[in-house]
């Protein structure tokens, strides 16, 4: 199996951090709920992955999955969730990369409060409401305690990575922890055709 690095972006703004948190927490959630995202692991240089060279299409073998986990993509608010994000690996197992623009990164306050109510991904991951229904039950199956947990951890590894001070840790984790329980509630309001 060959490894890709997606090196960790030169800017010193807080939104690249956030960005690696949204990246890791959704892998390590997606995982939890067996949603098609791969497993990503935090290394010095940059977030290790699984390599993927291919665009996946309505055909992959898991499209089921692919289907459910629209739900996902709009419980973490996933604003740049678009067809290229979804790529097959050479068995046409299909994941979903780039959370990057996830939960309460790249969005200042007054943007999540335009946004909470609304669909917020580009692409609609092939799905029906029948299969976003399955996704919102695989979501509602989580404990509260259990994501904030995950959420915390995930927040305070990174933290140690590029030496974020408290404050910057705590208001992500508490915009982004409100975001996932607003949505969580409201997930299945959430579907548009």
């Amino acid at each position: 199996m060959q490894f890709f690095i997606k090196k960790y972006k030169k800017e010193n703004d807080i939104n690249t951090k956030y960005e690696v948190i949204a990246e890791l927490f959704s892998s390590r959630i997606g995982r939890v709920l067996d949603m098609p995202v791969l497993e990503i692991i935090p290394k010095e240089e940059g977030l290790k992955m699984k390599l993927l060279q291919k665009k996946s299409d309505g055909k992959a073998k898991n499209v089921d999955k692919i289907k459910r986990a629209l739900a996902f993509e709009e419980w973490l608010l996933n604003i740049d969730l678009k067809e290229e994000h979804v790529m097959a690996d050479n068995n046409n197992t299909a994941y979903i990369i780039d959370h990057g623009h996830s939960l309460s990164a790249w969005k200042p306050l007054y943007y999540v409060v335009e946004i909470i109510n609304r669909p917020v991904t580009r692409f609609k991951l092939w799905s029906d409401r029948e299969s976003y229904s399955e996704g919102v039950e695989i979501v509602r199956s989580l404990d509260c305690e259990q994501t904030k947990i995950l959420l915390k951890e995930t927040a305070n590894e990174v933290a140690h990575i590029f030496n974020l001070n408290n404050d910057e840790i705590t208001d992500f984790i508490s915009i982004s922890s409100r975001i996932l329980e607003y949505r969580k509630k409201n997930l299945h309001l959430l579907f548009a055709n």
